[in-house]
């Protein structure tokens, strides 16, 4: 019993050992996020009419308050935030969709 349960234990730890590393949530970010963007140096932007590249729950700048944008750590526009006044300061917070 104990040679079967050995084997068993091996075999897995092999196949574990050969499958890909699991996906990160900096993996499923956009890569432009990851770069600074003219003219002011930000990796945020405008957008024509919305932000990109904006993080949930970090604070807001002053030309951004009321404004929607679009997280930096889903997919492309998959994720919109607004930025509102929340407890202390302008903050990116989730769009409820019903």
């Amino acid at each position: 019993m104990r040679t079967v349960f050995a084997v068993t234990v091996a075999a897995a730890s092999l196949l574990l050992a050969t499958l890909p590393p699991a996906a990160s949530a900096s993996s499923t970010a956009r890569p432009y996020c990851n770069e600074k963007h003219p003219p002011k140096n930000r990796y945020y932007y405008k957008h024509k009419n919305h932000w990109d590249c904006v993080g949930e729950h970090l604070t807001c700048s002053k030309e951004q308050r009321g404004a929607y944008g679009y997280s930096m750590n889903h997919a492309p526009h998959s994720r919109k935030l607004r930025c509102v006044f929340w407890t202390d300061a302008y903050r990116w917070k989730p769009v409820r969709t019903s």
